[in-house]
C-alpha cells in the first residue's frame, strides 16, 4: 500500500469513528445499534465530499448497504432532516474536483481524532 494510500485509509478511520460518536453509535434511518458504519450519502468516490460531515451519518451495515440499491430512503431523510437547500447544495460540492495534498490529510486526520477526543470527553461528562 502507498504512504498516500494509508492517509487516505487513517482519515477514513478518524473520520468514520467522529461520525459514529457524533450519531450517538445510533443508524439514524431506522435507530438501530448494531454494526454501525459511516455511512455516505454521496459516495466517498468524490473527494470533495468523502469528508464532508453534513454528507456522512451513522448507519447500520443493513442501511448502508441498502442505500446502494435503494438511494431514497436515505436521501428523503436527509432532506427532512437538513434541507433540499442542503441536499442541493451537498450534490454541487460532490460534483467537484477536489485534490488533497498529503499534508492537509494528516491535518484532516489530526483534526477528526480531536473532534473525537472532544465528543468523548463531552459525553463522560453527563
Amino acid at each position: 500500500m502507498t504512504e498516500r494510500k494509508k492517509l487516505v485509509k487513517n482519515l477514513d478511520k478518524a473520520f468514520g469513528d467522529f461520525i459514529k460518536a457524533r450519531d450517538n453509535y445510533t443508524c439514524v434511518l431506522c435507530g438501530s445499534k448494531e454494526r454501525i458504519q459511516c455511512g455516505h450519502l454521496f459516495t466517498r468516490a468524490s473527494y470533495s465530499t468523502r469528508w464532508n460531515e453534513l454528507n456522512a451519518h451513522a448507519q447500520c451495515a443493513s442501511c448502508n448497504m441498502r442505500h446502494e440499491y435503494d438511494f431514497f430512503p436515505f436521501q428523503n431523510w436527509f432532506v427532512k432532516k437538513f434541507s433540499q437547500q442542503n441536499y442541493e447544495d451537498l450534490y454541487f460540492q460532490h460534483k467537484q474536483v477536489v485534490k488533497y495534498k498529503d499534508w492537509e490529510l494528516l491535518d484532516l486526520i489530526d483534526y477528526y481524532k480531536e473532534k473525537l477526543k472532544i465528543k468523548i470527553s463531552k459525553g463522560k461528562q453527563r
